[in-house]
């Protein structure tokens, strides 16, 4: 099994609908990742893309799924370090055991 196996779950191709420069396909590594939960928490996920930049990406849907109500943002640099700063917030960095 690849590492990168779990992305082809339905939950991520649809949080990668969220992705702005970027697309699934571009990872080349998972540094982390949180699976989310329908109205909870959303799915976060960082990592390195194939052009060795770094992202981060959040989003999350309602109770009813993905193609009601969802939302979803991401942020993309050349340094992992402004990627943990500036692209993710207290609450993602805390659930990779992340701090700044």
């Amino acid at each position: 099994m690849n590492d990168l196996d779990f992305l082809n779950d339905y939950n991520w191709r649809e949080a990668f609908q969220f992705a702005d420069g970027f697309s699934i396909s571009d990872v080349s590594q998972v540094f982390g990742y949180s699976d989310g939960e329908n109205d909870g928490e959303n799915w976060i996920i960082y990592g390195r893309l194939k052009d060795d930049r770094f992202f981060c990406l959040s989003a999350g849907c309602d109770y009813t799924g993905w193609d009601c109500q969802a939302s979803g943002n991401s942020f993309v640099d050349n340094f992992l370090d402004e990627v943990i700063r500036m692209g993710m917030g207290e609450n993602e960095r805390a659930r990779f055991g992340l701090y700044i």
